[in-house]
């Protein structure tokens, strides 16, 4: 079973309607570099010959920040959150942008796009610019097709721990129709309680996250479930963040889970197969169905979780985990290039990580990067 056609994709595409986050494919290969560094294959010198090179050494606590003009790390002083003279902010393995709850500024960041798309001197055309926002075991659901500017399911299964109860859910689309015309944001999972409580498999297949589409307003309504009863009720972010009443809550590209920075009720989840985010093409999600993905779904029981940390959602940006290939030992940057906005909204870079050096399992050490900036 096919939750949405190749036809349907086409269409949004060509109306221009996915909302996504990007997702690259690369070999895996780890190639030193003087120093001990480490470097994925897919980043090659030739590929990030332009632009200029910025060494960023990341502290084991605290963060450190850049601004992206002036290719530099500078000095943030008082509250970073009402300061505009920085654009990126590296702490440990995350980077943030200043935008949404880490900055007052309009910035942003999408990818990871195809590593050659660095040598462009024109910003590549992405669906949309990612401020950054609360984020979780779920967001890195599916893999971006930019090409054909659509999402493809990535199948994995998730585990939500939500008070007593364990459940396993697994995201089959993100595509269909509303009076006969495509629609993106409509979501189609299948989810079953594990444990004591187990019970049957159940299927939705009309979820509404569209939350009125891209242009419509910040506030706009999308639906969040809750895995316990079945309700679904919808919710604006703002209701979204003080409600119990959900497990769940689908909004355009994005789910997330009602615990920590996204809602009160202490929802948990971790996602079984992140360590193959990485090494995920398009072409292959592509292949995959709801139909062939279900012996990988009907596998999971409560023991399947056993040791796995559960997380609620968390301040995240567009560069969420996929910046790193935490695969590899010691940590590699993942191959891709990188489009990120400047803390006034207005000048576009496009960022590529060539290597770490000396990385450790809580930092990626000292960050060799070039940045180039982009027109359009």
């Amino acid at each position: 079973m096919r939750w949405f056609s190749l036809a349907l994709i086409a269409s949004i595409a060509a109306a221009a309607c996915s909302d996504s986050a990007g997702s690259s494919s690369h070999d895996g290969t780890t190639l030193p570099t003087e120093g001990g560094a480490t470097k994925d294959a897919g980043n090659t010198d030739e590929t990030f010959a332009s632009g200029t090179e910025l060494r960023v050494t990341v502290p084991a606590s605290g963060r450190v920040y850049v601004n992206l003009a002036s290719a530099s790390v500078v000095d943030v002083a008082g509250d970073p959150l009402a300061q505009s003279n920085w654009d990126l902010a590296f702490d440990g393995l995350d980077v943030f942008t200043n935008s949404g709850p880490s900055g007052n500024g309009a910035g942003g960041s999408f990818g990871p796009l195809d590593a050659i798309t660095f040598v462009s001197e024109t910003a590549p055309t992405v669906p949309f610019i990612a401020a950054d926002k609360a984020g979780g075991a779920f967001l890195d659901w599916y893999a971006y097709d930019g090409t054909a500017h659509a999402l493809w399911s990535r199948y994995h299964v998730y585990g939500v721990k939500d008070g007593d109860h364990l459940f396993k859910v697994q995201v089959l689309g993100y595509y269909g129709e509303r009076e006969g015309a495509p629609v993106s944001g409509i979501y189609a999972i299948r989810y079953a309680e594990l444990g004591a409580a187990s019970g049957e498999t159940k299927a939705l297949s009309d979820l509404d996250g569209t939350a009125g589409g891209t242009s419509a307003p910040a506030g706009a309504t999308s639906e969040c479930l809750d895995l316990v009863n079945g309700a679904r009720t919808l919710l604006t972010p703002a209701e979204a963040a003080t409600s119990s009443a959900w497990s769940l809550c689908f909004r355009r590209a994005s789910i997330s889970v009602d615990g920590e920075k996204a809602g009160p009720r202490g929802v948990l989840a971790v996602d079984l197969q992140a360590a193959d985010t990485a090494h995920e093409t398009v072409e292959a999600m592509k292949t995959k169905t709801a139909d062939s993905e279900t012996a990988r779904f009907d596998a999971v029981n409560g023991a399947s979780f056993e040791g796995k940390t559960f997380r609620g959602d968390r301040i995240v940006s567009g560069f969420g985990e996929a910046w790193i290939d935490a695969t590899k030992s010691p940590l590699v940057p993942a191959a891709g290039t990188w489009l990120a906005v400047d803390a006034s909204g207005k000048q576009k870079y496009v960022l590529g990580f060539r290597a770490f050096e000396n990385p450790t399992t809580t930092s990626p050490g000292t960050v060799v990067m070039r940045i180039k900036p982009v027109k359009g």
